[in-house]
């Protein structure tokens, strides 16, 4: 057990519920377990080694709303850190190696962009070099985070447009783009501003309602999906066939909690029927979804991993022609400083991988600015870092992603999404207008799912659809509608 001690000049930066979000992570950017508290007028993070470590914790900046920031790895000591200067050098360290790992594949920066980075990085060695006077420290470090939220921005953007002309000029994107469906099909005005919008559609296989009774299954409903999907000429994910939480299966199957042997009979019977009714049907089995963060009637870490490989099995041996995914749910892994665990996302994947079952990619489930249950938000340039790792298998990426839109100030989640300035931009188009044209620019990245259709009912992300609880579309669809016609095939 070991800790580290960090004054701040305004305490103010962390909002209410803030401390049970903020982490430690080592070499290998997997959370500790960790437990963050005041005690007199410092902040103390504890966690379960000593070892140095990045702290990762959620800070407001002016004109950019609340992002989970890092420092850069820390020591254990007795004298305290100024929190607000090591916010500021891990973002400036962090910019800087994306900056070099970018220009490496061929970036070329404006002087502009290299300007504003000399400058953040001036704030920040004022900031460092006063910290015999901690307010003039943390001010200046305060405008270092500014100026280095708003260069990662422009690097983001830069890095983004050359990308997509340099991937333009060769062949056309023929990344797919599309959208997440409810068990219930969609009202004729939402089918046809989807199809304006997609060239693929998520097909839910939602267990709960194709057999909400044992040995009853009742198809209607996803026939007629799967029927207005083909009809439309878009390309169909059908999927999760297993959604490894509370969510993705029927209430009669708690009966079963805690015999596993039947647990498995019974999921392995349900993606064999599935998938034997709509083999060479479909273009993507989403096999399962989850497989790190459910909860799923007490299963271990072992268990899922069983589930998920016999899963797989079935798929290929039923149809084999069709590629398969499997995807995990917040991919950074937060959850992991709160959750006795053992394997993070990597770590579930690489095992996959290495039991050489077919699997053809892995899926990212990335819903921003929620919590607990969701992913918070971080500098969008951090995501180009979160797909070098996913990369190394060399296999394709799939991505599930939503945010919130405005809300009145009775409905707002608890993680509020980031400011726009005081403007009246949507922060969902926002946060999508900066995250998915960076995702097209990857040639690893082959799917986009945005996660969320409708905020109609009880969605499990308050108003993270793309259509609101009228049926009214929001900005973000009218950009993925754009994409389609500028960027891909």
């Amino acid at each position: 057990m070991g800790q580290m001690r960090f004054r701040l000049h305004d305490r103010n930066r962390l909002a209410q519920g803030d401390l049970e979000r903020i982490y430690v992570a080592g070499r290998e950017e997997v959370p500790w377990s960790t437990r963050a508290f005041w005690e007199a007028d410092q902040l103390v993070v504890e966690r379960s080694t000593s070892d140095s470590g990045c702290v990762y914790v959620p800070w407001k900046i002016a004109g950019h709303g609340t992002h989970v920031l890092g420092t850069t790895s820390l020591m254990e000591r007795a004298r305290p850190y100024q929190l607000e200067v090591e916010l500021a050098r891990g973002l400036i360290y962090r910019i800087r190696n994306r900056l070099f790992a970018w220009e490496w594949l061929g970036l070329q920066t404006p002087g502009e962009l290299q300007e504003q980075l000399q400058a953040a990085t001036r704030e920040f060695a004022l900031a460092a070099t006063s910290q015999q006077d901690p307010p003039e420290a943390a001010v200046a470090a305060t405008r270092a985070l500014a100026m280095g939220l708003a260069t990662a921005q422009a690097l983001v953007a830069k890095y983004t447009e050359q990308a997509l002309a340099g991937r333009q000029r060769q062949l056309p994107i023929a990344a797919l783009l599309g959208a997440k469906i409810t068990p219930r099909t969609p009202t004729q005005k939402i089918r046809r501003q989807l199809v304006e919008a997609c060239n693929i559609i998520e097909l839910p296989i939602a267990w709960r309602a194709l057999e909400a009774r044992e040995k009853k299954r009742d198809w209607k409903q996803t026939d007629q999906q799967l029927a207005w999907c083909q009809q439309a000429g878009m390309k169909v994910a059908a999927g999760p066939l297993l959604q490894l939480d509370d969510l993705g299966i029927p209430d009669w199957l708690v009966l079963w909690e805690g015999d596993f042997k039947n647990l498995q009979r019974l999921m392995i019977e349900h993606v064999t029927a599935v998938v034997s009714r709509y083999a060479g049907r479909v273009h993507l089995w989403h096999v399962a979804s989850r497989v790190n963060t459910g909860r799923l009637l007490l299963l271990s870490e072992e268990q899922r991993l069983q589930l998920v490989a016999q899963a797989l099995e079935a798929v290929k041996k039923i149809d084999p022609r069709t590629p398969t995914a499997v995807s995990f749910d917040q991919p950074w892994a937060e959850y992991l400083a709160h959750h006795d665990a053992d394997l993070a996302p990597l770590h579930y994947a690489d095992a996959l991988v290495r039991a050489d079952l077919g699997v053809s990619g892995f899926g990212l489930e990335i819903n921003a600015g929620f919590h607990p249950g969701g992913t918070s938000h971080r500098p969008t340039f951090e995501l180009g870092r979160l797909l070098d790792q996913w990369s190394v298998w060399g296999l394709p990426l799939m991505l599930h992603l939503s945010t919130t839109s405005q809300l009145s100030d009775a409905d707002l989640p608890k993680v509020p999404p980031p400011s726009v300035g005081g403007n009246s931009v949507d922060p969902q188009r926002k946060w999508a207008e900066e995250v998915l044209p960076l995702l097209l620019a990857r040639s690893s990245v082959q799917v986009i799912f945005w996660n969320q259709l409708t905020d109609q009912g009880t969605p499990e992300f308050p108003a993270a659809g793309l259509f609101d609880a009228h049926g009214v579309a929001k900005p973000t669809l009218k950009l993925m509608r754009d994409l389609q016609k500028t960027c891909l095939l």
